[in-house]
């Protein structure tokens, strides 16, 4: 089978891209490695989001983008992409398993963590140490040391608080969020340490211990949150025709819902018209 259209990552932009295209009557496949929902899933409440006025918490908006994906009935094929190769009439989408052939591909994968490169980091990372919340395993109240003085930090402090653990946000300078999370943090009574410039991170019989320059603080976990970068398998060129780039995978440093939506919805849009005209 040569679908229309593969397109890779189910965050919101894939999705919608997914959404539009299947409604337009073209053969498409949505290709997902790990959840549905992207960064969605660690958000403590969007706010932001047109038909929600009172807000929305991550953790919902993900269950009504899966029951979108049901009801529209998308093929949703949970496979990690490993390479896109262009061919004669397309390109070739390569997971471990299997290879799949389409005209157009569609590249939704969002963005990676960055690492704090932090004596001790590797070490930790995956028993001790996370960069997302939806990583962090399923434990009761446990003090957490995030590491990180932005929007991403404020709003993980947020929501673990929310679930009944202590966070600690850790920032090397003063706090660079919006003044409304630094507003929720400071009335929820959560740790904020500015100036605080972490030396390394060690492991020890409870925990983790967080090594700054002038003292040492002890945790059950740690979470890095210290910016993201843009994620995305090997592929041709981005300027190839017939190859989208859309979403926080090409403005990592945006990360927000409509505009991710919105770049899918005209890209999936060009794809159609594309087809149309053709056919």
């Amino acid at each position: 089978m040569k679908y229309d259209c593969i397109i890779i990552g189910a965050g919101p932009a894939g999705i919608a891209a997914a959404v539009q295209m299947k409604r337009s009557g073209l053969n498409i496949a949505l290709f997902e490695k790990n959840e549905v929902g992207g960064l969605l899933r660690n958000a403590n409440i969007v706010e932001n989001y047109m038909g929600f006025p009172s807000g929305i918490s991550g953790a919902k908006l993900v269950e009504l983008l899966q029951e979108h994906i049901r009801i529209q009935n998308i093929p949703l094929i949970h496979a990690e992409v490993l390479e896109i190769q262009q061919s004669q009439s397309g390109f070739v989408v390569q997971t471990k398993e299997e290879s799949y052939e389409c005209t157009n591909a569609l590249i939704a994968t969002g963005t990676a963590p960055k690492s704090a490169q932090i004596e001790g980091e590797d070490t930790l990372r995956g028993k001790k140490l996370f960069y997302e919340i939806c990583d962090l395993p399923p434990v009761q109240t446990k003090t957490i040391g995030i590491i990180g003085g932005g929007d991403a930090g404020f709003d993980y402090a947020l929501a673990l608080h929310a679930l009944g653990h202590e966070p600690t946000i850790i920032t090397r300078g003063t706090a660079r969020c919006l003044p409304l999370l630094q507003e929720r943090v400071k009335e929820k009574g959560i740790t904020l340490l500015e100036n605080c410039t972490v030396a390394r991170l060690q492991e020890d019989t409870q925990g983790v211990s967080i090594v700054c320059e002038e003292k040492t603080l002890q945790f059950d976990y740690v979470l890095i949150a210290v910016g993201r970068k843009s994620q995305y398998p090997s592929a041709p060129a981005i300027n190839t025709p017939g190859l989208y780039f859309v979403g926080d995978v090409q403005s990592s440093d945006l990360r927000q819902m409509h505009i991710a939506t919105g770049d899918a919805l005209r890209s999936a849009m060009a794809i159609t018209n594309s087809i149309i005209h053709h056919s």
